[in-house]
């Protein structure tokens, strides 16, 4: 009787590493482009074929990075990996990454007004004037388009060397974009392949730039948000809200949902930003040290920077302790905050006319309405 409870234990933890070794991810796989034979047309045949010889079906290819990155994504299991992994073309194979994400008295707070600072000397007129053409990528979750922050009123035309687009899907339409927000695209097979094709089924997800989340739309008005008069957060903090350079135009990205950010769709994101034309491309979003040849954001930061893309990341929410920063690569203008100086005060008065100073963000009155 032991011994055949040994042997179904046995055959039970085979079938597991079996089956283990047979579950599919997405792997992102670096190749050394120069070695395409020439009888492959593209790149993208000569991918097709690795997969091929894999008796890997053709859907296992997600992405084909053509710019940012030499190289594709694929849906593997470990053995396949390993296979590419011994190829004399294949420079490296690696598990996908899933980053994370990463607030309007910005110019302010950085000391960048119009009477001092960096900016002293310079009009209004002489400022907008630099950043009208000036096209900023933004990687998130998307965007909500119907934000004032995205008012194209007074907008020139849009660049001429601008080659990027404005995608449809879910309760998102081409029509949505204007001069301000010039383009938007969404990247999902990573989180698709990740969620084991149970994206359709996540009622909050849109296939679409839309941003269901809102961080998306909070970094990109941040950054180029056009001017919103009597902007306030519930009541509080009453002010004119806009952007760094709040005539430049923005192009979303969208790389980020529901469970994070894959670092196969940021490369795709990426990829396809450089080829659009940006100036400069924002990310706010992060994941923990890795090797700079293994960091998804850090190796498409490189070809940016090399096409004159100016890189801004942001250097993530943990802390105060060692090694917690992100983004590091010296190629990448890693921005982060040293203090705060945002407040919401609120005093409470008591029976005894004892008043004590605090903080709320409650909207209502004393009485409860």
């Amino acid at each position: 009787m032991a011994s055949e409870a040994r042997f179904w234990f046995a055959a039970l933890l085979l079938l597991v590493t079996c089956l283990s070794a047979m579950a599919k991810q997405t792997y992102i796989v670096q190749m050394n482009h120069h070695s395409k034979p020439s009888s492959y047309a593209t790149h993208h045949d000569w991918y097709s074929a690795h997969l091929q010889s894999l008796s890997s079906t053709e859907d296992s290819l997600l992405y084909t990075y053509t710019t940012a990155y030499h190289g594709f994504a694929a849906s593997l299991d470990s053995e396949q990996a390993e296979l590419l992994r011994q190829s004399d073309s294949v420079l490296g194979v690696y598990e996908d990454t899933l980053y994370t994400l990463h607030t309007t008295r910005t110019p302010e707070f950085l000391g960048l007004e119009i009477e001092s600072g960096l900016w002293a000397g310079h009009s209004t007129q002489d400022l907008n004037q630099a950043s009208n053409d000036v096209i900023v990528g933004v990687l998130d979750t998307g965007v909500w388009p119907e934000s004032k922050s995205f008012d194209d009123a007074g907008m020139p035309e849009i660049p001429t060397r601008w080659r990027g687009q404005c995608e449809s899907g879910s309760d998102f339409a081409p029509s949505f974009c204007n001069k301000k927000l010039i383009g938007a695209r969404s990247f999902s097979k990573g989180f698709h392949m990740a969620s084991g094709g149970s994206f359709m089924r996540k009622s909050k997800e849109a296939e679409s730039p839309r941003d269901r989340d809102g961080h998306g739309t909070h970094t990109s008005s941040t950054a180029a948000g056009s001017h919103v008069a009597n902007a306030s957060l519930l009541g509080y903090a009453t002010g004119t809200a806009r952007g760094m350079a709040p005539h430049a135009r923005v192009a979303a990205y969208k790389v980020c949902w529901s469970t994070g950010c894959f670092g196969s769709d940021i490369l795709a994101g990426m990829d396809r930003a450089i080829v659009d034309g940006v100036d400069v491309l924002s990310l706010s979003l992060g994941g923990g040290a890795s090797p700079y040849y293994h960091d998804t954001i850090a190796i498409g930061a490189f070809t940016a920077m090399e096409r004159g893309i100016f890189v801004s990341c942001s250097a993530g929410n943990s802390g105060p302790s060692k090694a917690s920063l992100a983004n590091t690569a010296p190629w990448i203008m890693t921005v982060g905050a040293g203090t705060l100086d945002r407040d919401f005060p609120a005093y409470a008065l008591l029976g005894n006319k004892k008043r004590f100073t605090g903080v709320s963000l409650y909207s209502g009155n004393r009485d409860g309405k």
